[in-house]
């Protein structure tokens, strides 16, 4: 693929996500004079604020201990409490941080805020009130429930546009159902009814199952982002070479009209030198034809992403290890325990 073939790059920012945690002892996470636990953030007007962190968004011990941070804030600002300014402050802060990297959606994720639906419901209408119009940046809102999906539609002013709903897939139709009914973009995920693919033709078998299910909802293809689906390769090997030939079958066989995305980022999980990782793999990603992806554009930032030097030795080896060529990377972490990555 040429530079005049690629396409603009449509970046969902993947950060304001409930599952997302922060080393307490790194960089990100300060500590009140009374020892808790707090998020620093800059406020809209260039005021420094912490957000103290409640013990349920806590987990682990000792020097591993991590911080949900996003779940931290939600938790405070539904508690409608003291925090609960500094809660709608944190989240508005990092749609900035996503939407100035060049995010063009919000991805939104409340999940893990209850167990239950009812509060994941509550959960969702606050974060959408929260940080609409934090940005210009339009909203995705990804669910496991249905209900959820629904309620953060709802809330939403839609003054950037529909939101895209995540995701849709051959065992989730009713998203689909929700997507025509409500004019939105959707993510059709590649799964099957059997769970994850186990090769690229199972990925594009399935994906063109749900396409036409989505297209038969009278859903036009420019509204539909297909996820061939990345899974890490340190347990797998192949995921990426089937992930990227994937893309390029789909892409010949619907040509421009569709977008192609995926949680690019998923590739390097267990892995050292994630950032190099994920922008190697975000590069190859767009060389086969993908068009968009769900990723945090503060640590992988497209731009320099596409000015990357392909023939240095960092790239080669990443490269190598996510298409294969380097199983289980080898020489890839024989590199990094050398310094030779740094």
């Amino acid at each position: 693929m040429t530079d005049s073939d690629r396409r603009p790059f449509i970046v969902v920012g993947e950060n304001i996500h409930a599952t997302r945690v922060l080393l307490r002892g790194g960089a990100r996470v300060a500590a009140l004079p009374d020892g808790t636990p707090a998020l620093p953030f800059t406020d809209e007007a260039g005021a420094d604020r912490f957000l103290p962190v409640p013990a349920e968004a806590i987990e682990g011990a000792g020097e591993k201990q991590k911080v949900k941070h996003v779940k931290a804030a939600v938790l405070a600002g539904l508690a409608d409490g003291a925090d609960a300014a500094l809660g709608r402050g944190y989240v508005r802060f990092l749609a900035r941080r996503q939407a100035e990297a060049g995010a063009a959606y919000l991805d939104l994720n409340v999940d893990e805020v209850s167990r239950d639906v009812d509060g994941r419901v509550a959960a969702i209408r606050w974060l959408v009130a929260a940080v609409e119009d934090a940005t210009p940046a339009a909203l995705a809102l990804d669910s496991s429930a249905p209900e959820v999906l629904r309620a953060g539609l709802a809330a939403a002013s839609r003054a950037a546009g529909a939101p895209l709903l995540n995701s849709a897939s051959l065992d989730r139709l009713d998203v689909l159902e929700l997507a025509a009914a409500e004019g939105c973009p959707v993510v059709l995920g590649a799964s099957g009814a059997a769970g994850m693919p186990g090769s690229a033709g199972e990925r594009v078998e399935n994906a063109t199952r749900i396409v036409a299910a989505a297209t038969e909802r009278g859903i036009p293809l420019e509204r539909l982002h297909v996820d061939p689906l990345v899974l890490p390769v340190a347990v797998e090997p192949e995921v990426g070479t089937w992930f990227l030939d994937a893309v390029r079958a789909l892409r010949a066989a619907y040509g421009p009209g569709i977008h192609l995305t995926g949680g690019l980022s998923n590739v390097s999980f267990g892995l050292p030198l994630r950032r190099l990782l994920n922008d190697v793999f975000i590069d190859l990603a767009i060389e086969a034809g993908t068009d968009a992806g769900i990723i945090d554009p503060v640590a992988n930032d497209p731009r320099r992403v596409l000015a990357l030097d392909r023939t240095s030795r960092g790239y080669r080896l990443a490269a190598d290890l996510l298409v294969g060529r380097d199983a289980f990377g080898m020489e890839f972490l024989a590199a990094f325990r050398a310094g030779e990555l740094a």
